[in-house]
């Protein structure tokens, strides 16, 4: 019987299109926005360019590659001890990460999308988490870059952050999305800024990196700039607050609330050809254009409460000369089955490479 359910497995992953390309998201996007905002009416006309993204409905998961306890060497796993999968319906998983001039991961999620029950789900991961790879540990903040080398560019920038994840979550995402801060700055011009509650002044200023980061506390409306400064804030000058990873994480999360509720709102109509240049020029996925056209639709039905936030949970830090923040494994394993994961079963601790 489980020998059936792999040919069957492998039956599905065959028939499904193999070529994965960057798109820009161009009139998509303009598509997508009006599709969000004018509501089903126009949808209709255009509802059949679009389809629901094919997942396989049984997923074949092998154990990871884990360190052996012999001289660093590493254990290949059984092909045998494999686990097939069932996917949840329409149910979608994609990798968010934004990325600095250095090509570092500054920002990691992992979301996903459950288009039957109309909730989203947003779960970060420090850029200093311990990631277990197969030759040494990291952190996954360095992951894209790593990737890259070789020759291999943007594509083995993704797969090294894909493996990541899957390290983590036991699972990889279906889709991802890469943005830069520049198009985060001005996305966040082109919709009329965003309104969040700054919890404490913030002030920061580094001459050498030509930063200057001044937001006073309390609610207010932030532009591009100071919205790309108060997702980014970690340190503050003398008198003024350093906060933890964790906080900085809590202030991403708060801006994508607000920015996700200003593309809503009906008033970006008029925005739409300044966001269609900014995804062109900086953003890339490997979503198509009918998959893009039909999440659109998905998300016009959702709304802030029905986005739930989440950090990963550690066992603390790891302390020098690394500094790793150190995942705890069953937590992780708990906060995963309950949100983003796409399988009906439960992911267990064998099919994640976090060491306790």
């Amino acid at each position: 019987m489980k020998r059936e359910m792999k040919k069957e497995v492998k039956k599905e992953v065959k028939n499904r299109t193999k070529k994965k390309f960057i798109v820009s998201f161009g009139i998509t996007l303009a598509v997508m926005l009006c599709v969000m905002l004018v509501g089903g009416g126009v949808y209709a006309g255009i509802q059949v360019l679009t389809r629901a993204p094919y997942i396989p409905a049984y997923v074949e998961i092998r154990p990871p590659v884990r360190d052996s306890d012999n001289a660093g060497e590493t254990e290949t796993p059984n092909i045998t001890e494999s686990t097939i999968m069932q996917r949840k319906p329409y149910f979608y998983t994609f990798l968010l990460f934004g990325i600095d001039n250095s090509n570092n991961t500054d920002v990691i999620m992992v979301a996903a999308l459950d288009t039957v029950s109309r909730e989203a789900f947003l779960v970060s991961v420090p850029r200093d988490t311990r990631i277990e790879t197969q030759r040494r540990l990291r952190k996954p903040v360095s992951a894209y870059a790593v990737g890259r080398t070789g020759g291999r560019g943007h594509e083995g920038g993704v797969a090294e952050l894909t493996s990541d994840m899957k390290s983590l979550f036991g699972f990889e995402p279906d889709f991802y999305v890469r943005i830069d801060y520049a198009a985060f700055e001005r996305a966040v011009d082109s919709v009329g800024g965003v309104t969040v509650n700054v919890p404490f002044h913030m002030r920061y200023d580094d001459p050498i990196d030509n930063l200057s980061i001044n937001i006073p506390a309390g609610v207010q409306v932030l532009n591009g700039r100071q919205a790309l400064h108060f997702a980014r804030y970690r340190m503050g000058n003398a008198g003024f607050r350093t906060i933890t990873d964790y906080e900085r994480i809590e202030n991403q999360q708060q801006i994508i609330r607000a920015l996700f509720a200003q593309l809503l709102s009906p008033a970006t109509i008029t925005r739409v050809p300044d966001l269609i240049d900014i995804y062109r020029e900086h953003v890339h996925t490997n979503m198509t254009y009918r998959e893009m056209l039909w999440f659109g639709e998905q998300l016009r039905h959702l709304s802030g409460a029905t986005i739930s936030t989440y950090t990963i949970p550690t066992l603390g830090t790891s302390g020098t000369p690394h500094w790793f923040e150190i995942p705890c494994r069953d937590g992780i394993l708990e906060l995963v089955n309950r949100t983003i994961s796409p399988f009906v079963e439960d992911i267990t601790a064998e099919m994640v490479n976090i060491a306790q």
